[in-house]
């Protein structure tokens, strides 16, 4: 299964991590990245900091990935055990600009997408909310359901 995150997404945690990093464990830029700092007029330090703490981030989004990877395969592998269905999941992708997870399901060899708005996977994560649960479960549901027709 591939699991990625597209973009990142730094909240107060990951910036607070990298401001308050010594200089000397903060990583070193690259020539690439000191060239963007210089031309956006940006200190060498401060576009370190930033590349940190979006390093950060990016960790944080996919452990999150992950986290709905497995439970998308548990619940895929209860559904289709039920019908008989051949399936896995893919790919899960967490789209940081759109704010959403894009999912490809294969179901008996055909390929099924899915989008999955990521507040309905923080709600089932942060909160442990049965809605959360119950829009994924139909979400899933109505992507098995549609291969039927």
């Amino acid at each position: 299964m591939e699991i990625a995150v597209d973009g990142w997404r730094p909240g107060a945690a990951e910036w607070d991590a990298a401001r308050n990093l010594p200089v000397e464990q903060i990583p070193a830029l690259s020539n690439e990245q000191r060239e963007v700092a210089k031309k956006l007029g940006i200190a060498e330090l401060d576009y370190a900091r930033n590349a940190e703490a979006g390093r950060r981030s990016q960790e944080s989004l996919l452990v999150r990935t992950e986290q709905l990877a497995r439970l998308l395969a548990r619940l895929l592998e209860e559904r289709a055990a039920a019908s008989g269905a051949d399936s896995r999941i893919n790919r899960v992708t967490l789209r940081t600009v759109q704010d959403r997870f894009d999912v490809e399901m294969q179901i008996n060899g055909r390929i099924v997408p899915l989008r999955i708005e990521e507040s309905i996977v923080d709600e089932y994560f942060d909160a442990g909310s049965i809605d959360a649960e119950q829009k994924l479960t139909r979400i899933l549901d109505r992507a098995l359901a549609s291969l039927k027709q």
